[in-house]
């Protein structure tokens, strides 16, 4: 506890004032109740001279406490204080206020018998007591303060994240809602698609949700799918003959002499100068070329 930093409450404005009017008016009451067993006490409101150094004191006393809050105000971005740092920042005021009241008893008011040793050791315990119970409070309450908003701050990223999980959800939701409205249309379409080099060696195993399209390319077919939200490609040496015959039944569907597409990938299909295109549901992909011959067939499919 005492490494950890010190919450920022205890150094603003609002605080410093609100300690500093609390010690005085408490400082007050303790030295009325405390002057009945003090030997040192000078303090009084019958003696003119006595009254003058009491205002006095209180006045040096309070504006020692106000440039030192202020110091650690105006330092508070450059120092990073621990409760021990700021404890004995405390007690380096409680010191320094000590000092100035011995130093007015013995030179004002001396007291026959007592040594200023043992003045300044009262002295220093007056003021710890005086100033510790104010500090305290304040001190436990601009923890509580910040306990109290760090919690808040808690349950608003807490409320956030079940927000965001309640959204992906609904996400989630509405994808396994049209996921098998698909499904329905084709209900014994295999999931997975298994493609073979010209050995019968398996190759490449792939969900049918991440597969595009197929390209030929002399004795290769190109698979372009998806990973990680990225358009990846595999060319694999095997004829497309033996390829169409793996994707019988799925939504592989082919379109034209050089290429297989994914049904469910489709956009839209298009046509340009007299040239039937479909364009797929990634951005990054080329527009694919459909040939006369298939594109009943693919419209079928697309309708079913």
């Amino acid at each position: 506890m005492f490494e950890t930093e010190i919450p920022k409450f205890l150094i603003s404005r609002r605080y410093i004032w609100a300690l500093i009017t609390f010690i005085f008016l408490f400082s007050i009451l303790f030295m009325v109740l405390y002057d009945r067993y003090a030997l040192s006490v000078w303090f009084s409101t019958a003696d003119m001279e006595r009254f003058s150094f009491t205002i006095l004191f209180y006045f040096a006393a309070v504006m020692i406490l106000i440039l030192s809050r202020s110091l650690m105000f105006m330092f508070q971005d450059r120092l990073a204080l621990t409760w021990l740092q700021f404890a004995l920042w405390m007690m380096s005021e409680n010191v320094v206020i000590s000092a100035l009241y011995t130093y007015i008893t013995a030179t004002f008011f001396p007291v026959s018998g007592t040594a200023i040793p043992d003045i300044a050791l009262r002295a220093l315990f007056c003021v710890t007591m005086i100033l510790a119970i104010p500090n305290g409070l304040v001190s436990f309450y601009a923890a509580y303060r910040t306990r109290c908003e760090e919690l808040q701050a808690a349950q608003y990223e807490l409320q956030r994240v079940n927000e965001e999980n309640i959204r992906i959800k609904q996400l989630a939701a509405e994808r396994e809602r049209l996921t098998a409205t698909v499904q329905r249309s084709e209900p014994d379409a295999p999931r997975m698609v298994h493609l073979h080099d010209y050995n019968g060696t398996l190759r490449l195993t792939i969900n049918l949700d991440t597969l595009y399209y197929m390209e030929s390319e002399d004795n290769y077919i190109k698979v372009y799918y998806k990973h990680n939200e990225k358009i990846q490609s595999y060319m694999l040496r095997c004829r497309t003959s033996d390829v169409e015959k793996s994707l019988e039944g799925t939504s592989m569907v082919r379109c034209h002499r050089s290429y297989i597409v994914n049904i469910r990938k489709i956009q839209f299909v298009g046509e340009e100068h007299r040239m039937r295109y479909i364009k797929l549901n990634d951005e990054s992909l080329k527009q694919i070329p459909v040939s006369k011959s298939y594109y009943e067939s693919l419209l079928s499919k697309l309708r079913a």
